[in-house]
C-alpha cells in the first residue's frame, strides 16, 4: 500500500506516421499520447530504460516531466510488442489533483497466512484488481488486505475490505477476493456429483431395457 511519486520525463514530438515512430522505436524510445478532456491529445516520447526502471512498481499514477513543466496523468493503455518483449506505445490520461478520479489498483494478501490454512485449507485468490474512486493524492499504489483472520471455508468480500482514507470502492461489494478452500469438502462434492451422475445412468439403462 506504499505510495510514492513516479516521474517519468518525457520529450514532445512534432513528427507523427510510421516512419518517424520506427525511429524512435529504434533509437530506445517509446511513443506515447496524452489525452485529456476536452484537450486535443499530446503526444511525447520518453526513453525505454527509464520506462523499465519504473516496471518493478505498479504504475496507475505517475508524473510526466518536460523541462520545468509537470503533468499529472493515469496509465492508460500500454500496447506490447510480445514478438520482440518490448513496449511499442503507451496511452495516458490527464488528470487534476483537485478532481476524483475513477480506476484501477492491484490486490494482493498480506504476509500473514490465513488461519484456515494450517487446518490444512487452501487460499484462493478470485480477483487480483478492484475499481476504486479518489482524489489523485488519495491513490494507493496497491492494497495489501490482512487476511490473517480468515478460516476454514470463509471467504472476504470487496464490501468487506478496508479502504485507506478518502479511498472509495466502486467494484460490487458481493464479489469474491479471497476465499480458504476446504479441500475435503471439495472431494465429497465430487463424490456425490459423481454417484448422482451414475445414479442417473442406471436408471436411464433401466429405462431403455423396458422400453
Amino acid at each position: 500500500m506504499a505510495k510514492q511519486k513516479h516521474v517519468l520525463n518525457v520529450v514532445t514530438r512534432s513528427e507523427t506516421g510510421k516512419g518517424p515512430v520506427k525511429r524512435l522505436r529504434a533509437a530506445g524510445h517509446i511513443p506515447a499520447v496524452v489525452y485529456g478532456k476536452g484537450e486535443a491529445a499530446k503526444i511525447f516520447y520518453f526513453a525505454a530504460a527509464e520506462w523499465e526502471v519504473l516496471q518493478k512498481y505498479e504504475l496507475n499514477l505517475i508524473s510526466l516531466k518536460e523541462g520545468e513543466k509537470e503533468m499529472l496523468a493515469l496509465v492508460k493503455e500500454v500496447q506490447n510488442d510480445f514478438i520482440r518483449g518490448k513496449v511499442k506505445h503507451v496511452d495516458f490520461l490527464e488528470i487534476r489533483r483537485d478532481q476524483i478520479i475513477r480506476t484501477i489498483v492491484q490486490i494482493h494478501p498480506g504476509h500473514t497466512a490465513p488461519a484456515g490454512t494450517s487446518q490444512g485449507g487452501i487460499m484462493e485468490q478470485a480477483i487480483h484488481k478492484i475499481e476504486v474512486e479518489c482524489l489523485p493524492d488519495a491513490l494507493p499504489e496497491s492494497l495489501e488486505i490482512d487476511i490473517s483472520a480468515l478460516q476454514l471455508g470463509e471467504s472476504l468480500h470487496i464490501g468487506q475490505i478496508p479502504m485507506p482514507e478518502g479511498v472509495k470502492a466502486v467494484s460490487d461489494p458481493e464479489l469474491v477476493v479471497f476465499h480458504i478452500m476446504d479441500p475435503t469438502k471439495e472431494v465429497e462434492e465430487e463424490t456425490a456429483a459423481a454417484g448422482t451422475e451414475e445414479a442417473g445412468r442406471r436408471r436411464l439403462w433401466r429405462f431403455r431395457r423396458r422400453h
